[in-house]
């Protein structure tokens, strides 16, 4: 990271003591004096998490008198990580453990299946080849993990992967809905299956064609065909709401997805005082908030941006 002027290390720490106001006001003299610099066009996937992590992106840079243009809901994380890297955006959210795939020869790494080295190694790669800085990470691990209903769990007394594996080889019932090329991965099911020390029959399974977990957890929690587990993402949103559970992976079989803002190195250059505004947001979204706010989305029929607003200010990094 390049060392910048005192006068803008200043103003970063004024940011911090002293707060921000709401989108739509005026900000300090301070902050106002950014307004002449670039606009930042923040990019997201077309997901609910995505829109919501790239919405408090906009409204804290906003706050604090960087332009912004909303680029929410751009498209597939091939067509967002394409548009950053073009230019076309300045900023979006991605995952730690997605950095595997962006660079070669990284594919398969155990660094990425923990968490503080996947983030250090992707910090380090895109900041030496594209000029991009990955900033502070939410501690929330969105990988794909296995779920079942809590009172399944509860009777069963499964509350992780070894457990899980223990009542698979005992002959209990099992019918898993996942997607066929999460089936398939050596990082997904085979991965589980290897590490654990059990094997499901293709009678056990339920294979879609799409990753669409929202229609996977709705069966698992209807009980549709005998579903009893479900492929699900660390954060979903309908956990909590359909009473589910993830099943604990003791052994790290899936990479850590980590969601990180990331942007191009010129903006960062033109307002080093981003990394300080988004810290303590990303710090305060663990797991179990992540999925809360997801399932107010998800659930409640709730705007991606005005969840973002309404927590932002619970938690006082907006003021009204």
């Amino acid at each position: 990271m390049r060392r910048f002027l005192a006068t803008a290390v200043l103003f970063a720490l004024a940011v911090a003591a002293f707060g921000c106001s709401a989108p739509g006001e005026s900000a300090d003299d301070g902050a106002a004096s950014d307004a002449s610099g670039p606009v930042v066009r923040v990019g997201s996937l077309l997901d609910a998490e995505g829109t919501l992590l790239g919405s408090m992106v906009i409204q804290m840079l906003e706050a604090n008198g960087i332009p912004t243009e909303d680029k929410t809901k751009l498209g597939t994380p091939d067509v967002v990580r394409a548009a950053l890297l073009a230019g076309e955006i300045d900023a979006t959210i991605d995952y730690t453990g997605s950095g595997q795939y962006y660079h070669e020869g990284e594919e398969g790494d155990a660094k990425w299946k923990n968490a503080d080295e996947a983030y250090e190694a992707i910090k380090a790669l895109d900041a030496e080849v594209n000029d991009l800085a990955w900033l502070t990470p939410a501690p929330a691990n969105n990988s794909e993990f296995i779920a079942t209903t809590n009172a399944l769990a509860e009777a069963e007394s499964i509350k992780t992967m070894a457990d899980f594996a223990a009542y698979v080889n005992n002959g209990g019932e099992v019918k898993l809905i996942a997607s066929q090329s999460w089936i398939d991965n050596e990082l997904g099911l085979r991965g589980f299956e290897d590490a654990y020390g059990f094997t499901l029959r293709d009678d056990q399974l339920v294979a879609l064609s799409t990753g669409n977990t929202a229609e996977m957890l709705s069966a698992l929690a209807r009980g549709t065909d005998g579903i009893n587990f479900s492929l699900a993402y660390g954060t979903d949103g309908q956990l909590a709401d359909l009473d589910l559970m993830i099943v604990s992976d003791t052994k790290d079989v899936p990479p850590v997805y980590e969601p990180t803002p990331i942007f191009r190195g010129e903006i960062m250059q033109a307002y080093p005082q981003i990394a300080e505004i988004l810290e303590p947001v990303f710090l305060s979204l663990d797991q179990s908030q992540l999925q809360a706010l997801n399932a107010r989305i998800a659930f409640g029929g709730e705007d991606p941006a005005s969840v973002a607003t309404s927590y932002l200010e619970e938690r006082g990094f907006l003021t009204r």
